[in-house]
């Protein structure tokens, strides 16, 4: 989705560590969240509102339909809280939960919340086979 586009520097951002002991690491500490929404949602603050207001920033630069808008937020709710369930979820080439999940055991890959494509496009997307060796991760 466009809003990843905007979510993946800012996630990435808090991943510097200079500012991931003080912020992110808090959300980190699962390192299998199972609890969807909860452990989705469960940040600082100084990442909570940020992450909301970019959201909001997405529906601002591509302006829809009230119908456009409630459907985006209703997705990116569900997706946010299926990527914390632990729920085997897959949409090939666009969503996978597995992604995600990876990215709460080794945090330096995976930062989209929605799509791989942008992971992809900057380096930084990694599959389970990328960490056993049997991809190389050249990518």
């Amino acid at each position: 989705m466009h809003c990843d586009v905007v979510y993946v520097p800012w996630h990435r951002f808090l991943h510097l560590s200079w500012i991931y002991p003080w912020v992110h690491k808090h959300h980190h500490r699962q390192l299998a969240p199972t609890r969807g929404t909860i452990d989705g949602i469960n940040t600082h603050p100084f990442e909570f509102l940020p992450g909301i207001y970019l959201h909001m920033l997405c529906l601002y630069l591509i302006p829809s339909h009230i119908a456009g808008i409630c459907l985006f937020l209703t997705l990116t709710s569900f997706m946010a809280s299926l990527n914390h369930a632990r729920w085997a979820v897959r949409i090939p080439y666009v969503f996978d939960v597995r992604y995600h999940d990876l990215h709460h055991q080794i945090n330096k890959c995976n930062y989209a919340q929605y799509v791989m494509w942008w992971d992809v496009l900057l380096g930084t997307h990694r599959t389970k086979d990328h960490i056993t060796g049997r991809i190389s991760s050249k990518n």
